[in-house]
């Protein structure tokens, strides 16, 4: 389903860079040179969450600082065939583009990974306020914490008074720079490290205690991710809802929470409870599980359902 253009686009505001993962065939063993595969995909948290919500069918907008590269041209195709509108991205001219670089284990969890994210600085408050049309005619924004504490806080304080705001927190480090502005955040999905780290509350805490704190501070909706368990979700009306993980195969972890918020996001919008949203979302976040690339090329509405269904 392509997305409709006429309707108000979903911005998103973030990191763009380009995935290099390394999975090995064998156990991993250090010091030496084992055999596997090494791909070369778009990724980064935002654009990773555009892409997704884009293949869902929503008109998203992507504003991110992309180099003056290869890697960026390829960015740039990958991203724009997936949906995405990225008339609003900046270049960076004489700058090499974002990198992540990730090795994997053979079972496709993440061991090592070096991120050169510095590029993200330069959406500055200046840049952001050039494209206020973009964010002013938006349907809702999506956040992610690698944007500097000066983005965050022209973006939270400049929010046009009922248009939501979605944030991710991408890591522990990162995640204290969304603490001010919690109580402009209608949903955030934290995983527990994150949620220890925005509330002061210890990390084996139960779920709704993090949820609760965070209710607190103003967050209206709040998705703990806990790996392999599955997703807690509550709602500050009092709703509260464990979702189990589903058992599939898996490629790469690597989108997979990116692909969640995604479909966490579009559940909001369409005003689904969290009875609807998270059995929905952890459908989506399974098929990234099941590809190599960061977002499962074939992404879209009918693929969630079946993957649904699938696992009923």
């Amino acid at each position: 389903m392509k997305p409709d253009t006429k309707l108000p686009p979903v911005v998103v505001i973030g990191g763009a860079n380009m995935d290099l993962t390394g999975q090995a065939d064998v156990p991993l063993r250090a010091g030496d040179s084992l055999p596997g595969q090494v791909l070369a995909s778009a990724g980064g948290v935002g654009r990773n969450i555009a892409e997704a919500l884009a293949r869902l069918g929503r008109f998203t907008k992507l504003i991110a600082a992309l180099g003056d590269d290869g890697f960026a041209e390829d960015i740039v195709r990958q991203t724009s065939v997936a949906g995405v509108d990225l008339r609003a991205t900046l270049r960076v001219p004489e700058q090499r583009t974002s990198t992540y670089l990730s090795v994997l284990d053979a079972g496709g969890e993440m061991q090592l990974a070096i991120n050169d994210m510095s590029l993200v600085e330069a959406l500055t408050p200046r840049v952001l306020s050039e494209r206020h049309r973009d964010l002013e005619d938006a349907l809702a924004w999506v956040i992610d914490a690698n944007l500097s504490e000066a983005a965050l806080a022209h973006l939270f304080e400049t929010a046009t008074p009922g248009v939501p705001v979605f944030a991710e927190p991408v890591s522990v480090m990162k995640a204290a720079k969304l603490r001010p502005w919690l109580g402009r955040i209608s949903l955030l999905k934290p995983n527990r490290l994150e949620a220890a780290a925005l509330t002061g509350l210890p990390e084996d805490s139960p779920p709704q205690a993090f949820a609760d704190a965070l209710h607190d501070l103003g967050v209206a909706r709040v998705v703990i991710s806990l790996g392999q368990a599955g997703i807690w979700g509550s709602d500050r009306q009092g709703a509260a809802l464990m979702q189990p993980s589903f058992p599939v195969p898996i490629k790469s972890v690597t989108g997979a929470g990116d692909t969640l918020m995604a479909a966490l996001v579009d559940t909001f919008l369409a005003r689904q409870s969290l009875a609807e949203a998270l059995p929905w979302a952890q459908a989506a976040a399974s098929l990234s599980l099941q590809s190599s690339k960061a977002i499962h090329p074939g992404l879209c509405q009918a693929a969630v359902l079946a993957e649904q269904e699938a696992h009923r």
